[in-house]
């Protein structure tokens, strides 16, 4: 019995430990709530507000920040004597300013601003109240990447594709919805949605078509939608973004018969010029004037012997008439060259 009464004293000790460790929301009553999650955009900026219990006055708040990993440090303080920055060299800069007596804004987020923000609120008399936000900042969605595909259209049904695709890096969710309806009140008779969301095959019969299928691809901080008009797809075979083999075949034979018509030009003229050629006749041969030269040339002699008479050339000269072409001389016998030749001289010496 001796030995049995001090093992029990500890007990004591500890059990007031283990209750002043639990901190004073339980032993007052209350309890600390969770984290409040807020989403933001990378490059914008997000207000952190906290709830305030009616009729009462604030004295000061303490606000504070923790990235998960590194130490919680003090960044603002907002009291009598208005917003202070404890550090304004941290990584906040000044990114931090008071929107009003309680509130908090952060501009121009950084992805290292995740993280938990934590609100001290000192009120009149002396309460305290603890409040925390669990900030997670992420990239803004692009616009998606969409195209329709016309698989058959008919006077009794129009069966096409939509396709809706996130462009960016992040990972997205992809949403689809007909004018007021989601995607869990459309059915499953008319529409076929692919594994991954991101495809969704229609048939409507054409009385059907005038309605409007949204895709939204979103993030918990960002979303973007695109719209498809079924009935201009039905009708038109599909819009900027669609393609349609159809349409493929279509462009394909025109090309076809662009380029035979084209073949058919050239080996059309080619054969008109081959033609003109061959029938245009060949131009006569040109005489060399050098021949001609050499055929106007008479040869003579000067005369022999005693015959010293004045010479054709040494007469008086008369006016000369146009020449007339010269016949080629007969051929004298052997020997009857000087007789020929000799000028008319010595029948005029006779006379006289």
């Amino acid at each position: 019995m001796e030995r049995g009464v001090p093992r029990s004293k500890p007990r004591l000790p500890s059990l007031l430990l283990a209750l002043l460790g639990l901190g004073p929301e339980l032993l007052f009553g209350q309890s600390r709530a969770p984290p409040r999650q807020v989403n933001a955009v990378l490059g914008g900026s997000v207000l952190l507000a906290p709830s305030l219990p009616p009729n009462q006055t604030v004295k000061e708040i303490e606000w504070s920040f923790s990235g998960g990993s590194g130490a919680t440090i003090q960044v603002a303080e907002v009291g009598p004597g208005g917003f202070e920055r404890p550090d304004p060299r941290d990584r906040f800069g000044r990114r931090l300013e008071m929107f009003n007596a309680t509130a908090l804004r952060i501009r121009e987020l950084q992805r290292g601003d995740s993280g938990v923000f934590g609100a001290r609120i000192k009120m009149q008399p002396a309460l305290v109240d603890d409040q925390s936000f669990n900030l997670s900042v992420y990239e803004s969605v692009p616009s998606p990447r969409t195209r329709s595909q016309l698989l058959a259209s008919t006077l009794e049904w129009c069966n096409l594709t939509l396709q809706c695709q996130g462009s960016g890096s992040g990972a997205v969710n992809v949403t689809w919805q007909r004018d007021s309806l989601t995607w869990g009140q459309l059915g499953t008779a008319r529409h076929q949605l692919s594994p991954d969301g991101t495809t969704l095959r229609v048939a409507l019969p054409p009385a059907a078509t005038n309605v409007t299928y949204a895709c939204t691809v979103s993030n918990p901080a960002d979303r973007k939608v695109a719209l498809f008009d079924l009935q201009s797809l039905c009708q038109g075979g599909g819009g900027p973004s669609a393609f349609s083999t159809s349409g493929y075949v279509v462009l394909s034979l025109i090309l076809v018969a662009v380029s035979l018509g084209g073949a058919f030009w050239c080996w059309r003229a080619n054969s008109e010029k081959a033609a003109e050629a061959a029938a245009t006749p060949a131009a006569p041969a040109e005489e060399s004037p050098g021949e001609a030269q050499y055929s106007d040339i008479v040869c003579r002699s000067p005369p022999e012997g005693n015959d010293q008479g004045p010479s054709p050339a040494e007469a008086p000269q008369e006016p000369s008439e146009p020449q007339k072409p010269e016949t080629p001389a007969p051929k004298s016998s052997p020997g009857g060259d000087e007789q020929g030749q000799r000028p008319p001289e010595d029948t005029a010496e006779e006379v006289t």
